[in-house]
């Protein structure tokens, strides 16, 4: 296997350029980064750090170019960071244009770097603005790759099969002799019909009893929980989040001027005990109880009676995100955790982002009387409320049963996919991933054999898969502090089922091992085969 300091700035540079360098440049020694800064409190990732003091040592003129650094594990043990943290960093700046490849393998600074200018993160005011906040520098450090299409995105769904005849029909009615209130501004919580039929449906899917007035329209669980944390948090209050996590989540919390917990979650879900221990004085808990992002797992109902004990007696107010839940595939369906509260003290969100269409932009919030009443009257001063355009013609596509019907078919086709997805991971790289048991949801984690751990990090495999056109989530990117596992994450909300055994062919063929040769081994071959036969089978039922 190719090694990584070499792969990593290999592409779009030909080895007969470097050697044509002027050696007289080069330096006699390498350098290391053993008087580096690393502070292990911040919210920015150490790779980034890492990153930008090479950046800005590169653009002062201390590292000149054809400066050359010591390897990614000497670098490493200098830092007391893992070799991963070092190769990303190192991958950023290949990027970037800031270092490149000897002939030897080393890494070094690159021919055009400029020496004596000053670091964008100092003296451009186009790379950080002078009025931009801690909070929002923060916000923009984390480094997560996302929003790109992909067979395999995470939580993304079908929308061939939506039913667009009669939403556009119910838009048109709605708009063509529309009330003159409703053309004007509408209650900061939602239009009551819609307020109304969102509490039907969670009766119903959920089995979650609310009345209409325990219901906010939101523009989606991003927006809702943007507004509920700076309702809930003053800058610097703890809040517990779940490690690995919803990076989304954390975005938004870091703009309210929150410090983030991490807290790690087991087969049962969110450790309690472990929060409690590391921010007893926190005042927000953020869960995903139902289908955790990105492991999938449930919280156990002993788990959630704990949690909601410690909430109450601590005064702690309790984010449910209800992610995916609609989509459960195997067994019943999971009570909410709202459903247990007899304090009050859970606000519980959903989406129709998942059901519908992404670019809807509407979701919900569910919370006790007086947490609605606080937070209809602060939204009516920053935001008014949600767009109207899709409130009523959405509480008539609910009425009229559309939304439910479509729920039911998607279930089934997403029940399909994920199967199809399973076996073909099974049957093509048994050595080398192995699927959680997740049962809900858009997606299924692969976690890494000890063997394929040892060939290389999932962010290197993902790396290698997008070269090849193939875009998968490394699990490790979910993660606050260092990655305890690995793992790839795998959406197959618009994944078809006759291409699951030949997206994991080619995988296979990249980062695989034994199965590398799946294509020539002929009992692999005829298994793929008959894989996808029977996928087309079942997407054919």
């Amino acid at each position: 296997m190719t090694h990584p300091e070499v792969r990593l700035a290999i592409a779009g540079r030909s080895n007969n350029h470097l050697c044509a360098m002027d050696k007289s440049r080069q330096p006699n020694k390498r350098v290391s980064l053993a008087g580096m800064h690393i502070d292990r409190a911040s919210a920015v990732p150490l790779h980034l750090q890492i990153a930008a003091h090479i950046r800005g040592c590169i653009l002062r003129g201390v590292f000149p170019a054809g400066t050359q650094f010591l390897g990614s594990r000497e670098i490493a043990r200098e830092l007391g960071c893992s070799r991963t943290v070092v190769l990303t960093a190192w991958d950023l700046l290949y990027a970037e244009g800031y270092l490149e490849s000897t002939p030897r393998g080393s890494v070094m600074v690159a021919s055009v770097a400029t020496p004596h200018a000053e670091p964008p993160s100092v003296a451009s005011p186009a790379a950080v603005p002078a009025h931009m906040s801690k909070r929002w520098q923060s916000l923009l450090a984390f480094d997560y790759e996302t929003n790109w299409p992909s067979e395999f995105s995470p939580g993304a769904p079908d929308i061939s099969t939506f039913p667009f005849k009669d939403w556009s029909r119910l838009l048109r009615q709605t708009w063509q002799n529309p009330r003159e209130q409703e053309c004007l501004d509408l209650p900061p919580e939602g239009h009551p019909r819609l307020r109304s039929e969102i509490a039907s449906f969670l009766g119903s899917v959920r089995g979650l009893v609310c009345a209409p007035e325990e219901v906010v329209v939101t523009s989606g669980t991003s927006g809702a929980l943007d507004f509920c944390s700076r309702m809930i948090l003053d800058p610097g209050d703890e809040v517990w989040v779940e490690e690995p996590g919803f990076v989304e989540a954390r975005w938004a919390l870091t703009a309210a001027g929150a410090k983030l917990v991490p807290v790690p979650v087991d087969d049962k879900g969110l450790v309690v005990s472990e929060g409690i221990r590391r921010a007893p004085g926190a005042r927000l808990i953020v869960v995903t109880p139902s289908h955790q992002y990105p492991l999938g797992v449930s919280m156990g109902l002993e788990r959630r009676l704990e949690l909601l004990d410690w909430a109450n007696k601590n005064d702690v107010w309790v984010i449910e995100d209800d992610y995916n839940s609609e989509f459960r595939h195997q067994d019943s369906m999971i009570a909410s955790l709202r459903s247990l509260d007899r304090e009050g003290r859970v606000i519980y969100f959903g989406t129709f982002s998942k059901i519908m269409m992404p670019n809807l932009r509407l979701g919900y919030i569910v919370a006790n009387r007086h947490f609605i009443d606080g937070f209809s009257k602060g939204r009516a001063r920053i935001d008014v409320h949600t767009s109207g355009v899709g409130q009523l013609a959405l509480a008539e596509f609910m009425r009229e049963g559309h939304l439910l019907r479509h729920l039911r078919g998607m279930r089934r086709a997403y029940a399909t996919r994920r199967k199809a997805l399973i076996d073909a991971i099974a049957t093509l790289m048994p050595d080398d991933l192995t699927v959680s048991a997740a049962v809900t949801g858009l997606h299924l984690v692969a976690l890494f054999t000890e063997a394929m751990r040892a060939r290389m990090s999932d962010r290197e495999a993902a790396a290698s898969l997008k070269q090849a056109g193939i875009h998968v989530q490394p699990l490790s990117q979910n993660f606050l502090e260092q990655p305890t596992l690995q793992g790839l994450v795998f959406g197959y909300g618009r994944l078809r089922v006759e291409d699951a055994s030949p997206l994991l062919a080619r995988i296979a063929a990249c980062i695989g091992s034994s199965s590398r040769n799946a294509s020539s081994d002929p009992a692999i071959s005829s298994r793929t085969v008959r894989t996808i036969k029977r996928g087309r089978a079942d997407r054919g039922a």
